[in-house]
């Protein structure tokens, strides 16, 4: 008897297990086809900045190339691109907009999530609302809003919409975080004597440090690659950020594209560096501030 209960509970067990190994390899292929499909832009960039230039015009759609490599592209691009110049506009850009995005959102998150007052949800769902609508749409009244207020061709002008924009989902990652944690701190803050600014500043905001790491890596790399926004209040080109230089770098009536994708190179390598520096964070905190409440 106990022989034909193993006999008819073996086939189980091993068809479960070949299930499982299928979709183990099943998800793995797709994982790896999905990284593939994600990395081979970047190749494909790195393999034309390698080009001489009639390689590049002529043959756009072979990765490597086939006439040897051009390093000495690099080395022109970095002159003709002034580098530096640009790299610290964008860095002073990018590392403004994260500060102000990190100090006025982490507070609204912190009032929303612990001080009680009426309509307070109904605050918080109007403004994450606005996550749903395009950032595209709203470009010209802000336009002219820069404009009414003397900030055109200005890096206030620059900052302050970038600043705003990113608000919505800030504040929906630190309220979440912030109602995430016991409410018994807060409380017993409050019974020892302390503001609610010093709850905040002391107690909260250093608890939160995987949240705003989440959230500095999120803003800083969408204002290094921010394009359309500068390109709209920005005239001066001592202003330029560096996407911006890369984007007029080349200006001949045929386009230069192992020029373009050296440019591109050096504008991408800062913003990889930093994801690296901080992915942990990033992952941490993105899954810390999305919990239900």
């Amino acid at each position: 008897m106990q022989n034909v209960v193993s006999n008819t509970q073996t086939p189980k067990r091993r068809n479960y297990s070949a299930v499982r190994i299928v979709s183990f390899i099943f998800k793995h292929l797709v994982l790896i086809l999905y990284g593939i499909t994600c990395l081979y832009p970047f190749v494909w960039m790195l393999g034309t900045s390698l080009k001489s230039q009639q390689e590049a015009l002529g043959n756009p759609n072979y990765v490597w190339p086939k006439q040897g490599f051009h390093f000495e592209i690099y080395a022109e691009v970095w002159e003709k691109l002034n580098f530096f110049r640009y790299f610290v506009n964008s860095m002073s850009v990018s590392l403004a907009c994260v500060a102000g995005v990190i100090i006025l959102y982490s507070m609204m998150g912190f009032a929303l999530a612990r001080i009680n007052f009426k309509g307070k949800k109904l605050v918080f769902y109007c403004y994450v609302a606005l996550i749903l609508v395009p950032g595209l749409t709203v470009q010209i009244p802000l336009y002219l809003n820069m404009v009414a207020l003397g900030m055109s061709n200005t890096f206030i002008g620059l900052i302050l919409p970038m600043i705003n924009g990113a608000g919505p989902f800030a504040v929906f990652l630190f309220r979440n975080f912030f109602l995430s944690m016991s409410g018994d701190l807060y409380e017993a803050a409050k019974i020892d004597g302390c503001s609610v600014f010093r709850i905040y500043s002391q107690i909260y905001l250093p608890l939160a440090l995987p949240i705003i790491g989440t959230i500095a890596v999120m803003n800083f790399i969408g204002a290094w690659n921010g394009i359309v926004w500068p390109m709209i209040i920005l005239r001066s080109r001592e202003l330029y950020t560096l996407q911006m230089a890369v984007m007029y770098l080349d200006e001949s009536a045929f386009k230069q594209w192992n020029v373009l994708m050296a440019g591109s190179i050096f504008s991408v390598v800062p913003v990889i560096l930093v994801f690296i520096l901080f992915q942990k964070s990033y992952i941490r905190g993105l899954s810390a501030g999305a919990v239900k409440a």
